[in-house]
């Protein structure tokens, strides 16, 4: 419904002119009534307007004043012009202004309606006309965008079209992400990409986009933009004055992953690539981003496989679960929160990393003692253990007997007994 502000210094115009055709109809309304240009500047500062019916001549501040202030204001409003028979220089003045139409007091309803009409025509036509140019610019903005992270754009064209795109490349750091939304709950097609190589949107890359816009706000002068497959991309660019903080960041990127959990009842996955120094390295970021998960999907087992990046985290303490080792050390190699790699690793494993880490070194332990004449003190530091009554006691706890008793058994068990113990031992654990 479009408003209207009717001003005018007769009071019985401004009390008439609202029976005079049916507003409502004609897909308008009446919001607002002032006797003068001042007070009706004073009404459009307050509240939304779209048509103002003002007459010409009026005290304090007449329609003619009224129009040039509003348009010096760069107020979006379409003026319809009431005039007496000897108003017509006032009124030539008015059009060249551009108001829509004057009409002659009295008002004649055909004449007042068809102006209306026309009037709301053009405002609706003008509405579309803006939509359409602002996702113009944003399917432009985002095309150049992802051809900026992914490393397909010249140095001259990229620096040409930044200026008029808004985009930044005076910055002293950037940081690219890749979210990852679950494959598995993709229900509708995948986004495709049009032949000229326009980053399509599914609905779900969409949705997580907003999502992740509201969640992260001005943080960092993050953009937002989608890959050719639909995927969301962040790109945090600051310089020195303003560095991004690394907790908050990873607080505000745990935010996202859990709101668009609650909102939208999907999994994803966020990495971060490394922070470059100039705009024309940001395609390394992004690179990173994309092949190293900082964020695991919070329901990392699908289908019975382990997530990629998980298998990879796993796999790094099967083959490195001598070194001192932490769920702290861990988060920082791979990026990730102490807190949350944690919950992912019970959820990805059904059991927490030190229990997990634990049984690792002690299965490698059990083929020591049984394969090698090292003693349990200098096996329990080959494993891991700084400690060796803590080893003697963490062996204990998951096999029921200690080293050294397990030493005497295997030197003096068959190969087909100790298999069979072992397999017994394992299926304790």
């Amino acid at each position: 419904m479009y408003k209207i502000l009717i001003v005018d210094d007769e009071p019985l115009i401004l009390e008439g002119l609202q029976y005079v055709i049916d507003w409502e109809e004609h897909g308008a309304e009446i919001v607002a009534r002032a006797s003068n240009g001042e007070e009706a500047l004073t009404l459009l500062e307050q509240q939304t307007i779209h048509i103002v019916i003002t007459d010409i001549k009026m005290p304090v501040m007449d329609g003619l004043q009224l129009i040039e202030r509003a348009k010096s204001h760069d107020m979006k409003l379409k003026f319809i012009v009431l005039s007496g028979y000897d108003e017509f220089e006032l009124v030539k003045k008015a059009v060249l202004h551009g108001v829509e139409n004057y009409l002659l007091k009295p008002l004649e309803e055909d004449e007042l309606s068809s102006t209306l009409l026309n009037t709301i025509d053009k405002l609706e036509h003008e509405l579309h006309l803006s939509i359409q140019n602002r996702q113009n610019y944003s399917i432009v903005k985002e095309n150049i965008l992802y051809r900026w992270v992914s490393g397909h754009i010249g140095n001259d064209e990229l620096q040409s079209r930044a200026e008029f795109l808004h985009i930044d490349l005076g910055c002293d750091c950037y940081m690219a992400g890749h979210v990852h939304i679950a494959p598995r709950q993709v229900a509708s097609p995948a986004p495709t990409e049009a032949a000229d190589g326009t980053p399509k949107r599914g609905p779900l890359s969409f949705a997580v986009l907003n999502v992740c816009a509201e969640t992260i706000g001005g943080y960092g002068n993050c953009m937002l933009f989608s890959s050719l497959n639909g995927d969301p991309i962040l790109l945090f660019s600051w310089s020195g004055h303003d560095a991004l903080e690394r907790k908050r960041l990873e607080e505000l990127l745990e935010a996202c992953v859990m709101n668009v959990k609650t909102y939208l009842k999907l999994d994803i996955a966020v990495s971060l690539g490394a922070t470059v120094h100039d705009y024309q390295s940001v395609h390394l970021s992004y690179r990173e981003a994309c092949r190293t998960q900082e964020r695991v999907l919070p329901q990392a087992v699908a289908d019975g496989n382990v997530h990629p990046m998980m298998a990879r985290i796993i796999k790094y303490i099967d083959e490195h679960y001598e070194e001192e080792m932490s769920l702290k050390t861990l988060s920082h190699q791979f990026h990730f929160n102490a807190a949350y790699l944690g919950q992912l690793f019970k959820k990805t494993t059904g059991e927490m990393f030190s229990a997990y880490l634990n049984r690792v070194r002690i299965e490698n332990a059990k083929r020591l003692l049984a394969d090698t004449q090292m003693k349990a003190g200098d096996i329990a530091l080959k494993v891991g253990f700084s400690n060796v009554q803590y080893f003697s006691n963490v062996f204990h706890k998951l096999t029921g007997i200690y080293p050294t008793d397990y030493k005497k058994w295997a030197g003096t068990a068959d190969g087909a007994v100790t298999t069979g113990w072992n397999e017994g031992i394992r299926g304790t654990m």
